[in-house]
């Protein structure tokens, strides 16, 4: 994007995959995985989830080379070729993971897409990656159920729009809240009509730390996918919560990614799932990008807890964490009539 920074669009850039892809080779993080080009996602697969009208919007804008899409999405040249790619690394993964050529997938590719809504692009995001996949996959006889998990440090606003009254999708989304300005991604909003119960908001609060996260994933994302007992895990991973991302305002390190890792593992054989399919969405720090991928793939392969250098000690609020836990009980209130 032609902005210098600060401006958030700027983070965005191919500086993220390329540090990325360079730190998991040189620590021989790649060796044993099968690595793959992405596909060009058809234009019908993106119709699936998409409005021709914002299809059309993004080719179009895509061909003048500028101007603004949404809000913070704004067009450059050859994005609807870029975003088309990004959309076909996470079908491509589906497509791995359902053939089973792979156990686990991890799509990395930019720009990101779970802001992207129905008819909107906002956010950074063009096209809902991880929503087309799923969609695309609902279409097989044999996939009948998918969850979709959300770690990105912003609310999947897109993902929950999209599949709001969907009842085969479950979507679970943990990530920053204003509770100053309230807005989006309330733990009240629960799905609609027969979906009811499928859509999980777990609004922490700034600056949360590893603590916070691992009690949500031990008391509700694991309880929640365990009931809901997906064919397949789908995870927007978003990585932009590590506390030295620019974007993000919370508190964690790796250790959080590896353990998200180790929980879809661990999740994908209890509930005998065929596998995951991971997305990358934020995480704009390429420094902090690489290593956080690899704990999470490490979590993946069940392999013990990396010991990396963003694994530093940190001061701890206590107030934090027990705001937290109120907010972790009324997600759980909220929740469990539905389970």
């Amino acid at each position: 994007m032609p902005f210098p920074k600060p401006h958030l669009e700027s983070f965005e850039n191919p500086l993220r995959t390329q540090m990325a892809e360079r730190y998991l080779e040189q620590h021989g993080i790649l060796e044993d995985t099968l690595r793959v080009k992405s596909p060009k996602a058809k234009v019908e697969d993106i119709r699936l989830v998409h409005s021709a009208y914002l299809i059309e919007s993004v080719e179009i804008m895509s061909d003048i080379g500028s101007g603004q899409l949404g809000e913070a999405s704004y067009a450059s040249p050859d994005l609807f070729r870029t975003a088309s790619l990004s959309v076909g690394g996470a079908i491509k993964g589906t497509e791995m993971v359902v053939s089973e050529e792979v156990k686990h997938a991890f799509s990395l590719m930019r720009p990101p897409g779970h802001h992207a809504t129905s008819s909107n692009s906002m956010g950074l995001c063009y096209f809902n990656n991880v929503a087309i996949a799923t969609h695309r996959l609902l279409k097989k006889n044999d996939i009948n159920r998918i969850s979709i998990i959300d770690f990105d440090d912003h609310f999947g606003n897109g993902t929950a729009e999209i599949f709001y009254t969907n009842p085969d999708v479950q979507v679970i989304s943990i990530h920053e809240y204003d509770y100053e300005n309230f807005g989006q991604g309330h733990y009240a909003e629960v799905g609609y009509g027969d979906a009811k119960g499928t859509n999980i908001n777990i609004p922490l609060i700034e600056t949360s730390p590893n603590a916070s996260y691992e009690t949500s994933i031990e008391r509700v994302i694991g309880p929640a996918v365990k009931r809901f007992r997906p064919d397949i895990i789908m995870v927007s991973a978003g990585y932009d919560a590590h506390y030295a991302d620019p974007v993000g305002n919370m508190d964690i390190d790796s250790q959080v990614y590896w353990r998200f890792g180790i929980l879809i593992n661990e999740l994908v054989d209890e509930i005998n799932a065929r596998g995951s399919v991971w997305a990358l969405e934020g995480g704009y720090n390429p420094f902090t990008l690489g290593p956080s991928i690899r704990a999470s793939l490490d979590g993946l392969r069940g392999k013990d807890l990396p010991k990396l250098d963003d694994q530093i000690e940190r001061e701890i609020y206590q107030h934090i964490i027990d705001a937290n836990k109120e907010v972790i009980e009324k997600v759980l209130e909220t929740i469990e009539p539905y389970w």
